[in-house]
Order: C-alpha cells, then sequence, then structure tokens
C-alpha cells in the first residue's frame, strides 16, 4: 500500500501547488478572487436551477419545485452578472442583521442583573458584533477582502499539508525501495 502511495505523490505535490497559487492569488487580488468565487456560485446555481425548472415544466409541477428553480435561476444570474454589486449586497444585508443583533445583545445585557455571570460576556459579543456590523454597513468592500484573505489562509495551510505529505510519501517510497533492494541482494 505504502508503495502504491509513493508511486503518486507527485499528485499531492501538484494539488498543494495549485492550492498555494490559488492562496497566494487570493492574498494579491483579494476582490478579483471573491468576485470569481461569487461567480461561480452563480453558475453552479444556474446550472442547478435550469434541470430543475425542466423538471418542475415536465412534471407540470407548480409551487415549490417551480420556484426553487426560479430563485436559483436568479440568484445564479444576477451572482452571474453583477458579481461585486450582489457581493456588496450580501455583505451590506449581513452588515445590518449583525448591528442588530448585537444591539440586541448588548441591551439585553444591560437588562440583565449585575450579578447574573452572562451579562459580561453578552455585553462583549453584542459589542464586537456591533462594530462587525457597522464595518459591513460603512465599507462593504473590507468584508470581501476580510473573506478572501480567509479563503486565502486556509488555501495556503492545504497547500502545505499537501506538500508535506507529498514529500513525505515520496520519502516513504524511497524507503520501500531501499528495503525491497536489500531483500533481493540477500
Amino acid at each position: 500500500m505504502s508503495s502504491k502511495l509513493g508511486d503518486i505523490w507527485w499528485a499531492f505535490m501538484l494539488r498543494g501547488v495549485f492550492a498555494g497559487v490559488l492562496g497566494i492569488c487570493a492574498l494579491i487580488w483579494p476582490t478579483l478572487s471573491f468576485t470569481i468565487l461569487t461567480r461561480l456560485v452563480g453558475l453552479y446555481l444556474v446550472a442547478d436551477g435550469l434541470p430543475g425548472l425542466l423538471g418542475a415544466l415536465r412534471a407540470s409541477a407548480s409551487g415549490t419545485y417551480l420556484l426553487q428553480a426560479i430563485v436559483s435561476l436568479a440568484a445564479g444570474g444576477v451572482l452571474l452578472f453583477l458579481p461585486s454589486a450582489s457581493a456588496r449586497a450580501l455583505l451590506t444585508v449581513f452588515g445590518g442583521w449583525a448591528l442588530f443583533t448585537g444591539v440586541s445583545h448588548t441591551l439585553a445585557a444591560r437588562r440583565a442583573k449585575v450579578e447574573d455571570t452572562d451579562r459580561g460576556p453578552m455585553t462583549t459579543m453584542g459589542g464586537a458584533v456591533t462594530v462587525v456590523g457597522l464595518v459591513l454597513l460603512i465599507w462593504p468592500g473590507t468584508g470581501v477582502v476580510a473573506i478572501s484573505w480567509i479563503i486565502a489562509l486556509a488555501a495556503l495551510l492545504f497547500a502545505a499539508l499537501l506538500i508535506f505529505l507529498a514529500l513525505h510519501l515520496k520519502g516513504l517510497k524511497k524507503r520501500v525501495d531501499n528495503l525491497a533492494s536489500l531483500r533481493s541482494t540477500k
């Protein structure tokens, strides 16, 4: 088994290099990377909505299935043709929700009794969520950059793991080959 895995070490290395390139691109061009990701999600939604629409129309199904397909196609179209505007709109809506949630938690914490042990963490969480909401409402582009950086970090960590695994498998393959050659000479 280890010999077979050792033969494909290069596939892990190649995947690691690709993940590393993705991570570096997402760090260097965060908004472009997010735009591409948004378009890919839009493409998926269109690819999901078309068969759903055809299936709903063929089955003469009205209601939920038809509505799901139409919503999927509409959302996919918006994400495909207006990726940066739709991403900013999504982050703005999320910012409004975060602001409302943060203020609600802060007010609930202020109404709690002083001796309540949840009051401090609730106030802290409410304040942090409120700040995130304000930042996303005022500067939604920072959310795009932050999400791209999170994707970049994950891709770079995945790249490091795959490259480490590839090197480990290559070394294991060498050891297995050396043991096999030693056994054959005896």
